[in-house]
């Protein structure tokens, strides 16, 4: 029952963080800043700067370790291993979603940087790639919850 209870809670704390993350990205993308744009345009940069700096430091220091460290004990839980991880239906969409992960990752790093030096246009366009791929490792999360595993 024990072994149960820490599995559950690991499992809680990576859907916790990857909560966070995506709808950390919602909320700044589809609430924050369009309203900031119609109500307050000459505090959009500011703003934007000021949460994008305090995401990114959640993030990288909070956030990416956690979903690191919970998405391989998760793995291996399920009986992921480097040796059966090509084999599965399981494995390849594993496969898929950390690969999307690091794109991810990727991507959200290069915003904050070119933020200041990219067009306006060109920062949203990173911001909504970056989200509807973080939205698609939702999407393989929800179907590695119904293949059976490796």
């Amino acid at each position: 029952m024990m072994e149960e209870l820490v599995w559950s809670f690991i499992l809680f704390v990576h859907i916790l963080a990857a909560t966070f993350w995506v709808g950390g990205q919602l909320m700044l993308s589809v609430v924050v800043v369009p309203l900031l744009r119609r109500a307050r345009p000459e505090l959009l940069r500011e703003v934007a700067g000021l949460t994008g700096r305090r995401f990114t430091n959640i993030t990288n220091f909070g956030l990416l370790p956690t979903l690191v460290v919970t998405g391989i004990l998760l793995a291996w839980h399920d009986g992921v291993r480097l040796s059966n991880l090509n084999n599965t239906d399981f494995g390849h969409v594993l496969e898929v979603k950390v690969a999307l992960v690091i794109v991810v990752f990727i991507l959200a790093s290069l915003h904050g940087a070119a933020a200041r030096r990219l067009s306006r246009r060109g920062v949203r366009s990173l911001a909504i790639t970056t989200m509807i791929l973080s939205i698609a490792i939702i999407a393989l999360a929800a179907t590695l919850a119904v293949l059976p595993g490796p």
